[in-house]
């Protein structure tokens, strides 16, 4: 979920770089959760509305950093992604305009 469209960089930093939760796990601080599956973003995104009202994909490849499987029960496809550095983590992601 993004709340610019298009995506800007401010959708894609971490809570450490937002000095957001200080005393959460650092490793998770670092990381960005991103979800699988259309359903799952959109199902987060009317939760969550505080997060953004819109979808954004991309397909992440190695390059792009480090990914795990983190699924919830309300979040199934749930990952956790540790971007590298260096990467233009906005230019990776297209707004989705319906279901994808």
């Amino acid at each position: 979920m993004v709340r610019e469209d298009p995506a800007a960089a401010g959708s894609f930093r971490t809570p450490a770089e937002s000095g957001l939760l200080p005393r959460a796990d650092p490793c998770l601080r670092h990381s960005l959760s991103v979800l699988r599956t259309y359903r799952d973003a959109d199902h987060q995104r009317r939760l969550f509305r505080k997060l953004g009202e819109h979808v954004a994909k991309a397909t992440l490849a190695p390059e792009h950093g480090r990914a795990k499987p983190t699924p919830t029960e309300r979040a199934p496809s749930h990952t956790t992604w540790w971007p590298y550095p260096g990467v233009v983590r906005e230019a990776l992601f297209s707004m989705v305009r319906g279901e994808a």
